[in-house]
């Protein structure tokens, strides 16, 4: 009986990832080139030297009308030279570029975007992170659908940049997330998008100061306008598939375990119960899949179990060579097995570490169970 629920569970995974899958390469495309809007490119930064001259030198190739398109970086407290660098690019840039610092009472990445928003004067406000790059249509990608009236937010696809071995794994780990992503959107309940490419309508933004209530929460500026968006306009969320930004991967496993604490604090803050089901969902199977193995090892029964581990490994590796090959990336086989021997135990840890302790982010110190207003 019990082997037959653990087969039972580990089946209906592999289904919802087939599904997943079929949704995924179903994913609508608009690319339609009408009448082109002005866009303002908000990136807030804090000790980025090490990134800003390739960020730089990525959005100088940018293909979009001059007259159209700003970029506003928003300069957090940095304690680098990044003046001297962002004033190499002064005479050269091909766009409008500001440089806005935060003042000494405020702080963090809300902060930043709030600030670059003000200063805009674009209908159409696009952001990311200072170790990307983009390709050269991005802007014109992530701006199309802003052609359909009812559309406020536009979310589209991110990609580690493969350096190493690691940051490979990381990039398997990674994929599943925006494919996860894409498919709520697609499915009328949006529970996820990133930061790194993210674009919405200033006016909507304004009016619904999606970070009033939570700006002590050092990060989550994605997931927070997401869930504002989605209550005030219910189908005004769109995935742009073909839009694609790399961005750098974790260096090694201690900035991954802080980088993944820091997004599963915002995931538990900003997400409602009905919201948190798929997610407790997903825990749930993770915590039944790691017992099912233990204990079929214990029992020596492994053996009734691997049919269906093999199918939930099949299921996961489709899924993720999908959204890696739309990303024009390589689906890695060695990278996918290692992914394999961590990743539910790694749910399960980071589940339950989202509401202990502390992080460090930017050099500043978090506390795990930090809210808004403390």
């Amino acid at each position: 009986m019990i082997f037959a629920f653990f087969s039972i569970v580990i089946l209906f995974y592999a289904l919802a990832l087939l599904f997943a899958s079929k949704i995924w390469r179903k994913l609508p495309e608009f690319n339609e080139s009408g009448e082109l809007k002005s866009v303002s490119i908000i990136i807030p930064f804090r000790n980025e030297e090490e990134n800003l001259s390739e960020l730089l030198n990525s959005l100088s190739y940018l293909e979009y009308p001059a007259d159209l398109l700003e970029v506003i970086l928003i300069n957090d407290h940095s304690e680098d030279s990044f003046k001297e660098i962002i004033q190499s690019f002064d005479k050269s840039f091909p766009f409008k570029l500001t440089v806005l610092s935060l003042p000494a009472k405020l702080n963090g990445k809300k902060s930043a975007i709030n600030a670059g928003i003000k200063h805009s004067e674009s209908e159409i406000i696009l952001t990311s992170d200072a170790d990307c790059s983009f390709p050269k249509d991005w802007i014109q990608k992530m701006q199309a659908p802003f052609e359909i009236e009812h559309i406020q937010l536009v979310s589209g696809s991110v990609v580690f940049k493969p350096q190493n071995f690691i940051s490979r794994i990381f990039q398997m780990e990674f994929a599943p997330l925006i494919g996860v992503g894409a498919v709520s959107i697609e499915l009328g309940n949006p529970n996820m998008a990133n930061g790194a490419n993210l674009a919405f309508r200033k006016k909507t933004f304004e009016k619904l100061n999606p970070y009033a209530d939570n700006i002590s929460i050092p990060s989550g500026d994605d997931v927070f306008l997401l869930q504002k968006i989605k209550a005030e306009y219910p189908n005004a969320i769109f995935f742009q598939k073909e839009a694609i930004v790399e961005t750098q991967a974790p260096e090694n496993f201690n900035s991954f375990y802080r980088q993944r604490k820091r997004w599963a604090v915002k995931w538990s803050a900003s997400a409602s119960l009905k919201d948190s089901l798929p997610a407790l969902a997903i825990w749930s199977f993770h915590l039944i899949y790691i017992v099912a193995i233990i204990y079929s090892l214990i029992s020596a029964q492994f053996l009734i179990l691997l049919p269906t581990v093999f199918l939930k490994i099949i299921t996961e590796g489709i899924f993720i060579s999908l959204i890696l090959k739309s990303q024009d990336k390589e689906f890695k086989f060695i990278a996918f097995v290692f992914l394999q021997l961590f990743y539910s135990l790694y749910v399960l840890i980071f589940g339950l570490l989202a509401n202990f302790g502390s992080y460090t982010w930017k050099e500043r110190k978090f506390n795990s169970n930090e809210r808004a207003g403390n």
